[in-house]
């Protein structure tokens, strides 16, 4: 009897599954936290890519332009290059039309990003990007 108790207390069956489980949590929560870290900057640089167009667009359809800009036409220009998530659009001053040449426009865009996996419960972070452009015309 001793002998067989003895067996069983130095018997490792089932070890490597256990390792295995250990080694794998860890490794997955390295991989999806990669991937998502991944996507938010992606999201980040083409939220500041559209504050970019956006403030181009404007500058180029400018007061003195053939066809001047106006707020809404900015935010749809902007959304319509959006890849796949909302933005929302301010310009300074609010109505692009109003800047003749040589004056100044900004444009701020905005966004959220919230992670697909729940390695962080309910995080969501606001992206905000700004760019500034003079008008040409």
């Amino acid at each position: 009897m001793s002998h067989l108790r003895t067996r069983l207390m130095r018997d490792d069956c089932g070890s490597e599954l256990l390792e295995f489980a250990a080694a794998s949590v860890i490794f997955f929560t390295i991989a999806f936290g990669t991937i998502e870290f991944g996507l938010g900057v992606w999201q980040y640089n083409m939220t500041s890519d559209l504050a970019q167009e956006g403030a181009r667009w404007a500058a180029v359809h400018g007061g003195s332009s053939a066809s001047p800009a106006t707020a809404a036409q900015l935010q749809t220009y902007v959304q319509s290059r959006s890849p796949g998530f909302s933005v929302t659009v301010t310009a300074t001053p609010a109505n692009p039309s109003a800047v003749g040449p040589g004056g100044t426009i900004a444009v701020q865009v905005n966004s959220s990003f919230s992670p697909v996996t729940a390695l962080i419960p309910s995080a969501t972070l606001n992206l905000t990007s700004t760019a500034r452009m003079t008008v040409f015309r």
